[in-house]
């Protein structure tokens, strides 16, 4: 059986790729090929949190005189909050600054609340030598 001459075999053309399609052919980003490395960077942060966490309690109750209860308390808040925060750092990616400007913001910050801690901690450590 054969087309009506004002139909055009579709076919036809769906079995030969377009021209602009062919000149374009670049490698897709992403997808399973980055899976290993994303589901191994959360695997050794886990591992390091939770040996982190270990060591940070002793640190709580040896240096700044914290009970069980409080220490643990603390802790229990640290990672609530590094749970909680990739995904308001998604949002705000998604939603408002861009992939770039969220990792620059994140990491300058992350920075300077270190820097502030860290002088904390040299603070506290020179009150307690003087005394």
């Amino acid at each position: 059986m054969e087309n009506p001459p004002d139909q055009k075999d579709s076919s036809k053309e769906m079995l030969q790729p377009s021209s602009s399609s062919s000149s374009r052919r670049s490698r897709a980003n992403g997808g399973l090929l980055t899976m290993p490395f994303i589901i191994g960077n959360e695997a050794f942060e886990k591992v390091a949190s939770y040996g982190l966490l270990q060591n940070m309690i002793l640190y709580l109750m040896s240096d700044y005189r914290l009970g069980v209860a409080k220490a643990q308390t603390v802790l229990f808040m640290w990672v609530a909050a590094t749970n909680f925060l990739p995904l308001v750092g998604a949002f705000l990616s998604d939603s408002y600054l861009g992939r770039f400007l969220t990792i620059a913001v994140a990491s300058l910050s992350g920075f300077l609340f270190s820097m502030i801690e860290l002088d904390f901690t040299f603070v506290d450590n020179k009150k307690r030598i003087l005394q």
